[in-house]
């Protein structure tokens, strides 16, 4: 068994009203097509039905009785009727209508998916149920308690056994329609006991992040809710981290033993450079030189004479000292600039642009994942970088400050859970294109009225965890390969950026010490 994944699109630029309408009556007319074929198939399965009637009627005849069983005789004047092949042929005819009906049904979807025709419902729909701040399975702690440790078991931070682990991912797959809402009401809980707490010490505004007690009610019931309550934490854990850690970071620049990047035409090829960054630095059986907490930054020569970046930035990776941590997405989560911008892992992102020569004015693009994609989000909101597009794989930053004038295109899979702990969708506008990917299995026939999905490198039997890139790789992948203008507006972009040749590619690699 291999897995698959399905693609939805929301934002991006806008159809016009009339291409709109036209895409609407191309569905109406599919869709009426499709049942026009199912009508017909049961028009054949009738006619198969009468036809065995009729064979079984033909034998009380007393012309045909006359014949003897025995022979291969008619009856004088009568045409013998190939009963048994009229009612083979129906049951062709029949199944050709039900299978064109199926085909025209997926067109209407396709069509569907690729512009976005319902996403708009779908987007409004899963910003309602992440607006209630008290949903019951957030508020519920023996759910609460079996959630995180689901969290926990799938990500690896509580070693257990395979079936554990395959139970734990298949809880996060069937709750996959609650993520942001369970989410959300988490943060309102915790911010509401925060607030009580305050008030019962009497605890004003103060230095640090401190927010009133009241300020904190209200932001229960906003859609930042999350990253406030990532800001009161980071208040707390930043400090901690670094008495851990130390708050100095060693920059070195590594010069891996083979290249490990290739030059970038569109989001699709800077995909598979993070994922052949992260994999590096992760271990892949070979020593190159990158352990960690390391980023690749290409120097393009743009086709105007102008240099363009690209900085391949990957994700979280757990060791003691790297500044890519766990307690760094706390403070990229936060809802203050200042706190964002001091996490270890942006101001290491920001020291190799610097290191790198990238200029205030140079344009740059940003690809991320997970950790990397919120590392991303703080610079095109805060950073003094000439930031222009930014690619986000799995990465919970809904709630950023983006700047205007910054393109987003952000890849999330239904059940990785990462990217939904924003509590809230990603805002849907032209600049601001989301892909959101399903995984399922493998069906048995692509062309049997099923939608068109693409297949995830390297999948196993088993139900892994959908936060690896290579899920987003095959999400990207059916997204583009819908024809959706959208998309294709959000690649067009991202080329422009680095449009021309690549010059050079460095690596840096960081260190937390005292």
């Amino acid at each position: 068994m291999t897995w698959h994944v399905t693609s939805r699109i929301a934002g991006g630029p806008a159809l016009s009203v009339a291409d709109t309408q036209q895409f609407q009556a191309l569905c109406a007319s599919l869709a009426q097509a499709s049942r026009q074929m199912t009508i017909q198939a049961r028009y054949w399965s009738e006619a198969r039905e009468r036809i065995v009637s009729y064979q079984l009627q033909s034998g009380f005849c007393p012309a045909n009785q006359q014949v003897s069983p025995f022979n291969a005789g008619t009856a004088t004047g009568h045409i013998p009727l190939r009963y048994r092949a009229l009612s083979a042929w129906c049951d062709e005819q029949t199944r050709d209508c039900h299978a064109i009906a199926e085909r025209l049904d997926t067109l209407c979807r396709l069509v569907a998916r690729a512009h976005g025709l319902y996403t708009d419902a779908e987007h409004r729909v899963s910003v309602y149920g992440a607006s209630i701040p008290t949903n019951p399975l957030a508020t519920s702690s023996p759910s609460l308690k079996q959630f995180a440790a689901s969290i926990l078991q799938s990500i690896g931070c509580i070693p257990e056994s395979d079936d554990k682990q395959q139970l734990a991912l298949e809880a996060l797959h069937i709750t996959a329609p609650y993520h942001e809402a369970i989410m959300a009401g988490f943060s309102a809980m915790a911010l509401g006991g925060i607030a009580a707490s305050r008030t019962r010490r009497g605890i004003g505004t103060g230095a640090g992040g401190v927010r009133r007690a009241d300020d904190l009610f209200q932001g229960m019931l906003t859609k930042q809710r999350v990253n406030i309550a990532a800001g009161q934490l980071a208040s707390i854990t930043s400090s901690l981290n670094d008495r851990r850690q130390g708050n100095r970071i060693d920059l070195t620049r590594r010069h891996p033993s083979r290249q490990i990047t290739q030059p970038v035409d569109g989001i699709a090829d800077a995909i598979a450079q993070l994922r052949s960054v992260a994999e590096s630095q992760y271990g892949t059986g070979e020593d190159n030189g990158l352990s960690y907490a390391t980023v690749a930054i290409q120097r393009y020569r743009r086709d105007d004479g102008g240099t363009g970046w690209l900085v391949i930035v990957p994700g979280t990776d757990g060791h003691a000292d790297s500044p890519f941590g766990w307690a760094q997405n706390i403070e990229l989560m936060s809802d203050n600039a200042d706190t964002r911008l001091a996490a270890d892992s942006a101001r290491m992102v920001m020291d190799a642009m610097h290191r790198a020569g990238i200029k205030p004015d140079d344009p740059v693009a940003v690809i991320g994942h997970s950790q990397g994609g919120i590392v991303a989000a703080t610079l095109a909101a805060d950073s003094p970088y000439n930031i222009r597009h930014i690619v986000t794989a799995g990465s919970p930053v809904a709630n950023h400050p983006i700047r205007t004038g910054v393109w987003a295109t952000s890849i999330e899979m239904d059940d990785e859970l990462v990217a939904a702990l924003d509590g809230t969708p990603n805002p849907a506008s032209a600049s601001w294109l989301t892909i959101h990917g399903s995984v399922t299995q493998a069906p048995q026939d692509l062309d049997a009225g099923t939608d068109i999905t693409s297949p995830v490198p390297q999948s196993t039997q088993a139900r892994e965890m959908s936060h690896h890139l290579k899920f987003h790789q095959a999400a990207y992948a059916n997204a583009h390969a819908l024809g959706s203008e959208a998309v294709d507006s959000h690649n067009r972009h991202f080329r422009e950026v680095i449009a021309g040749t690549l010059e050079e590619t460095s690596y840096w690699q960081g260190r937390m010490a005292r």
